[in-house]
């Protein structure tokens, strides 16, 4: 299946924007959009201090079963090497650029992610931060559209009217 993540808000502390799968939409953020001087894959927090939300591009999607997120509660992990993602533990060692293990799974607030994607079922403020709400509903709704298949996300930014 082909879902979109269109962003529609490029904030200072925040990247907001909404998931398009099949006929279902739910809300999306990320961290903020900060270029890493090293390469692709937008800043890394272990080197310059800050974590990045990923780059708009195409990805694959696959899910991601492990200690933190079982198989009955497993989540997805993107790739595409070409803009600095890689699958978790597959980032060349000592490369200062690129990230590993970018996740989509639950949560608020970019206090609950590390360069990861967040899927709620709506936008609102927790706590004076952009936050996403019912998130572990979001999330097992995504579980039963997807399954445990492969995808293809494209991140985007929001298209103009004219």
């Amino acid at each position: 299946m082909n879902l979109t993540l269109v962003r529609h808000a490029y904030l200072p502390d925040v990247t907001l924007g909404r998931w398009h799968i099949g006929d279902q939409i739910f809300a999306g953020l990320g961290e903020p959009w900060i270029p890493s001087k090293h390469g692709p894959g937008g800043q890394r927090r272990d080197i310059d201090g800050k974590e990045s939300c990923i780059p708009d591009g195409v990805y694959e999607m696959h899910p991601h079963i492990s200690v933190k997120y079982p198989a009955e509660k497993y989540v997805w992990y993107l790739v595409n090497e070409a803009l600095g993602v890689y699958a978790p533990g597959t980032r060349p060692a000592g490369q200062k650029w690129g990230r590993d293990a970018v996740l989509t799974h639950a949560g608020t607030t970019t206090d609950d992610i590390l360069g990861c994607e967040l899927a709620g079922m709506i936008h609102g403020v927790y706590q004076g931060k952009p936050a996403v709400f019912r998130s572990q509903a979001a999330i097992a709704a995504m579980r039963a559209i997807l399954g445990r298949e492969t995808h293809t996300l494209t991140i985007e930014p929001t298209r103009g009217t004219a």
